[in-house]
């Protein structure tokens, strides 16, 4: 009889063991997840952009091109996914500093999907920017370096000078991206 009820706490143990492992596994996320079905199916159904530079831009408000306010939209989506509110996730992408410690280490900052995003270029549309709170070891000059980021993403937004983030994420593990 002890012996049965040893064997059957074990069991219990190792499938409470199971699930805790799986509950702590991250959903690996492709930038495009972050969009909403109806923001993905009307990037797909745009146009592709041959610019002639002498003219103003699709993306400009005066644009004569039809689908300057197709695009328009999707650059200026803040739609998000709420599935994936208090969701653990694993995405790579690049960070934008923004907030910094006593030691010059980055703290907080927004991941964005391609570099120079924020900085050099346009900002992508707000749901393709994460505000990323709990970094560690984390220096400015790591903003040419892809990285692997993982942890709680939430539809929590954030506006700052730079950009408006659609979603948040506390992190809770930090990786160089590798190929």
């Amino acid at each position: 009889m002890m012996r049965s009820l040893s064997i059957a706490v074990l069991l219990v143990s190792i499938a409470f063991g199971i699930q805790s492992v799986q509950a702590n596994e991250a959903k690996t996320l492709e930038w495009t997840d972050l969009m909403p079905e109806d923001d993905l199916a009307l990037l797909e159904s745009l146009p592709d952009i041959e610019h002639d530079y002498s003219q103003p831009s699709p993306f400009d408000d005066t644009s004569d091109d039809p689908s300057a306010s197709l695009w328009q939209q999707v650059l200026s989506s803040a739609k998000v996914r709420e599935e994936y509110n208090n969701q653990r996730v694993r995405l790579p992408g690049f960070i934008v500093p923004l907030e910094f410690d006593e030691n010059q280490n980055v703290t907080s900052f927004f991941l964005v999907p391609y570099f120079g995003a924020c900085i050099h270029v346009p900002p992508p549309p707000p749901n393709q920017i994460i505000y990323v709170t709990d970094a560690k070891n984390l220096t400015a000059d790591m903003m040419y370096t892809p990285f692997w980021i993982t942890g709680t993403l939430t539809t929590d937004s954030m506006t700052h000078d730079l950009a408006f983030a659609a979603y948040s994420l506390k992190a809770d593990h930090i990786e160089e991206y590798t190929w």
